[in-house]
């Protein structure tokens, strides 16, 4: 039964209670990222009495939190498991299927742009949300949609020990003209103003015009309105009008039209530095104080004793002053301590040390304050982050995988739709149709590969050890290096350079022993390498033509150059064929017989 206008404004004071204590959080945090103003208010409050516009302290939360994003931000790879055992060639072709409809819904949905900002958000505030909808191609065919939301809008419910919640509230602003093209018969209560107070719709309106932008909306105007999501549906509603303006029923099985992936705490939902933003505010304090302090030191007050002739105290270059006998003049000197210093140096390691944020991820060697095995030991601690970061990403992953596939299924059944992509290194471009080609069959494994989170040196190297020692075969190292979009096109072209190499060598080896075709095949080559691939063909396919007479004379048997006779009588070597027509010793590298 779906719920009423009272029943949704109730729904959302208590999603908004349970979420207060992250607002504040979330607030403060975002603040801090977005540096300016704003991060100088949310470290040092009113206490300092110093006009700053920019945060006086290197911003180490959001260089950790880059970092951070920078190893998480690519897709975990797609698997789908072979269930069927009876008929392994059928259910191979059937998991195929599913991945490569899986990699079409990711290339549609832009995943590839949603990860990175995801990887902010999850250590950032906490937690990060996904949406399931449906959108259209320019040709009119509907896919599952992955939409990306804003966490600092959205009103998770309890998670519970398995930490998926069934309830969700998005409350953000959105320009009147948007909405209107959005929900065109709600036109009349986009357009008008309640008179009549509700107090939870009230509360609300308060609440979120205090946020002047938002990720989606940077203008920070237009209505407020509520997204609420739950097993029944989705409700979308007007606090100010306390008006439901559209519903659209769930029609999955599983639950709820979303995902939540949510960051692992003690008992509350964190962000990674909420923890340490007193050591944020406390570095910013003592830069700006070293600020001030060297200011006094340099700008130092005037101390005169006795009496100036002139009767004021000249400044400058060139500047002279004549003092009555026993007068003099001093300037104090104010030396920072050291231990100002000190303190800055201590602030930093356990800011690094909180963030799991080492020295090594900017590329800087460590100061004589780290030893070598507490940079190793911070090394292992920002990769655990970044593992268990993964973690979550990965079953968040596989939930979208699974909501994806069965909405498409449920909403779109018999739609015979295109797809194309790129799956396993191989560019595909095929129909399908949701009953027949998917057959409930929802369940995918993400997997992030064995040097995920490395980055590009780091790859490379440990690829070719593990290679090396047979762990690991070159095809999987290929698809742990970036970049390496066709690696079934990269395969062929190894293959066709080895066979090459094999052809040239053997073709080399027969003018080594004076195979006329052979050599003359290897002076062409010398001539003009660049068409190497043809003249092996040529001289392969030919099947053992005998040489023309133009041929023959290059070889100095019609007429052509003097070529000396080979050892014992016989055929010319090829150094000597190509000494004798003024080509020079054959290429460094090459046989010369």
């Amino acid at each position: 039964m779906p719920l009423n206008s009272e029943q949704i404004g109730q729904k959302i004071d208590y999603l908004r209670a349970i979420n207060q204590e992250g607002m504040l959080d979330r607030s403060r945090i975002r603040d801090i990222m977005n540096g300016g103003e704003a991060a100088v208010k949310a470290l040092l409050g009113d206490k300092m009495n110093v006009e700053y516009n920019q945060l006086p302290a290197p911003n180490l939360f959001l260089t950790a939190l880059e970092r951070f994003a920078q190893k998480l931000g690519r897709a975990p790879d797609l698997k789908v498991d072979i269930t069927n055992d009876n008929d392994s060639q059928r259910a191979k072709k059937k998991s195929e299927k599913i991945e490569r409809i899986v990699t079409s819904y990711d290339k549609f949905n832009k995943l590839h742009k949603q990860l990175p900002q995801a990887s902010r958000w999850l250590p950032g505030y906490g937690f990060v949300v996904w949406t399931i909808t449906h959108k259209r191609d320019r040709n009119g065919n509907p896919y599952p949609y992955a939409e990306l939301q804003d966490s600092f809008n959205c009103y998770p419910g309890n998670f519970g020990n398995d930490q998926e919640p069934t309830e969700l509230a998005i409350i953000r602003r959105v320009p009147h003209v948007v909405l209107a093209e959005q929900y065109p018969e709600a036109k009349p209560y986009i357009y008008e103003q309640n008179k009549e107070e509700q107090e939870s719709a009230y509360s609300i309106l308060v609440e979120t015009t205090e946020r002047q932008s938002s990720w989606a909306n940077s203008t920070g105007q237009g209505k407020v309105v509520v997204e609420f999501r739950n097993d029944e549906g989705t409700y979308v509603f007007l606090p100010e009008n306390n008006k439901i303006i559209d519903f659209m029923p769930n029609m999955l099985k599983s639950g709820p039209c979303f995902v939540v992936a949510k960051r692992y705490s003690f008992d509350q939902m964190q962000s990674q530095f909420q923890h340490i933003t007193g050591l944020m505010a406390n570095m910013a304090k003592i830069n700006i104080l070293g600020t001030i302090a060297m200011e006094d030191a340099v700008f130092t007050e005037t101390n005169i004793v006795g009496e100036i002739e002139s009767g004021k105290y000249r400044k400058g270059r060139g500047a002279v002053n004549y003092f009555a006998p026993g007068s003099s003049v001093s300037k104090p000197v104010n030396n920072l301590p050291y231990q100002l210093f000190q303190q800055v140096d201590r602030l930093e390691r356990h800011l690094r040390l909180g963030a799991a944020y080492p020295v090594s991820d900017d590329g800087q060697s460590p100061n004589s304050f780290v030893t070598g095995r507490g940079l190793e030991e911070l090394g292992q601690s920002a990769s655990l982050h970044v593992r268990e970061y993964q973690g979550i990403l990965k079953e968040a992953m596989e939930q979208l995988d699974a909501k994806r596939l069965e909405y498409d299924e449920v909403m779109f059944p018999d739609k015979r739709k295109p797809i194309a992509g790129m799956h396993n290194g191989t560019a595909f471009k095929e129909m399908y149709t949701p009953t027949s080609d998917i057959a409930e069959m929802y369940d995918t494994r993400r997997v992030y590969g064995v040097m995920a989170g490395f980055d590009e040196p780091q790859k490379i190297i440990t690829g070719l050890q593990l290679k090396q020692q047979g762990i690991i075969d070159t095809q999987t190292l290929q698809e742990n290096m970036d970049g390496l979009d066709n690696i079934t096109k990269i395969k062929d072209r190894i293959n066709a350079e080895k066979a090459e190499t094999v052809l040239f060598e053997s073709l080399m080896s027969q003018a080594a022993q004076g195979n006329p075709q052979a050599t003359i095949a290897a002076i062409e080559i010398r001539k003009n390498p660049q068409n190497m691939t043809d003249i092996l063909d040529k001289f392969y396919t030919a099947e053992g033509e005998e040489p023309s007479e133009e041929e023959l004379a290059l070889l100095g048997q019609q007429g052509g150059p003097q070529i000396p006779s080979g050892p014992g009588g016989g055929l010319p070597g090829l150094e000597q064929v190509l000494g004798a027509i003024g080509q020079g010793p054959p290429p460094q590298g090459v046989p010369s017989g």
